[in-house]
């Protein structure tokens, strides 16, 4: 492998050279061995004396890269091997990044010409989400959670404990009137809260879920806007119901994901247990594996789908199986916080693939550019999306 990637930077490699190359460093157990390599590039005698040669190791990488992917990617098309493509487009955009990283933190010396020039090609990230909500209690209290933050529960009128991101709510006494509380997730946010009930709730960017102060003992029930996966917790005598615009669920003890950013586009995901949905004067009940959805005629429809494409973002990546790109862009700008605009029409093609979640931005955005055929321009945080010319 070292022999491998001391030829590509001096563009001495094959196509099928890049391609074991590509597929070694997608894999995230590779990146440390990536680190070194570059690395031991970088502190070569040459590059100590000349830095200029650091802004030729990217562009001459850089520029082989999209030299093989366009070759790479005209054959995976017609194979439609839609996610292998992906992939290799996510691991090309790791390998830039990487020498950008290596380069800032062992050339501290380089001349400003040469930083100008380089942060002009390869602008500042905008970074990933991370875990941070705000909690607004039925009483008005407002309290915000991140990673760092921990709060000191004789200051709060709910009995609630906060550690590394996960919240847990415990609620008020059975004597207490019945308030509602509501969680906001923000744009690059995600929350983890347990319910009174022991009932766990994964809450996405850009998202919001109601929850009472306690629940009775007939019934559990909350409200979500945006996205949330839920780990219900079993009890036969309380059903655990979820509302999102005019769609109901009701579940005894399950878990299922619900997307509803938009009234138009809800969509229900059950990943195990069974659950009853309830829309306008349609009912339906799902079983593990399918999901459940609203069409163009505001009919209630079921279809089987894969598991890991409602679920891989609680787990800290983005997975997509047949997607559009619309779809794509929707998850980007909710855990990157942009505001997208589109130029034109997106291509119409259906994208499947899956990267981490903490990948900074440019990277995700070379990799769509690639498989997506698009360009993109990023001024702050508004993102302007247009197809390539052809």
């Amino acid at each position: 492998m070292n022999k491998l990637f001391q030829d590509f930077i001096v563009n001495r490699s094959s196509a099928e050279d890049i391609e074991q190359l590509m597929q070694h460093f997608g894999s995230t157990a590779s990146t440390e061995h990536l680190y070194d390599l570059i690395k031991e590039q970088l502190t070569i005698p040459q590059s100590e004396q000349s830095p200029q040669a650091v802004e030729s190791i990217v562009g001459s990488v850089d520029k082989k890269i999209a030299q093989t992917l366009s070759t790479f990617q005209e054959r995976e098309k017609k194979q439609r091997k839609t996610q292998k493509l992906w992939r290799f487009a996510s691991a090309a955009a790791i390998l830039i990044l990487s020498i950008l990283t290596i380069f800032w933190q062992y050339k501290p010396n380089i001349s400003k010409n040469v930083t100008q020039q380089l942060v002009e090609k390869h602008p500042e990230e905008i970074l990933p989400g991370k875990k941070q909500a705000r909690l607004t209690l039925y009483n008005g209290e407002k309290l915000e959670f991140d990673k760092q933050h921990t709060v000191n529960e004789k200051n709060s009128a709910a009995n609630l404990n906060y550690e590394e991101g996960r919240l847990v709510y415990s609620g008020s006494s059975p004597e207490e009137a019945i308030q509602w509380n509501m969680l906001e997730v923000p744009k690059a946010g995600t929350f983890e809260i347990q319910l009174p009930d022991g009932s766990t709730v994964w809450v996405n960017a850009n998202s919001k879920l109601y929850f009472p102060n306690r629940f009775p003992t007939d019934q559990r029930f909350v409200r979500i806007e945006g996205e949330a996966f839920f780990k219900v917790q079993k009890d036969k005598k309380r059903p655990f119901k979820v509302q999102t615009g005019d769609l109901n669920i009701s579940v005894l003890g399950t878990s299922f994901n619900v997307r509803a950013y938009n009234n138009k586009h809800i969509s229900t995901t059950l990943v195990e247990g069974s659950v009853q949905l309830t829309y306008h004067d349609q009912h339906i009940i799902m079983t593990p594996g399918e999901k459940a959805f609203i069409d163009e005629t505001n009919k209630l429809k079921i279809q089987t789908i894969d598991i890991e494409s409602a679920t891989a973002w609680k787990e800290g990546y983005f997975y997509f199986k047949d997607e559009s790109l619309g779809k794509i862009l929707q998850d980007i700008s909710n855990w990157y916080d942009l505001k997208v605009s589109i130029i034109g029409n997106l291509p119409s093609g259906r994208y499947s693939g899956s990267m981490d979640r903490n990948s900074k931005l440019n990277g995700v955005l070379k990799m769509l550019a690639n498989v997506g055929n698009l360009d993109f321009t990023l001024n702050g945080n508004h993102l302007t999306v247009k197809q390539k010319n052809k």
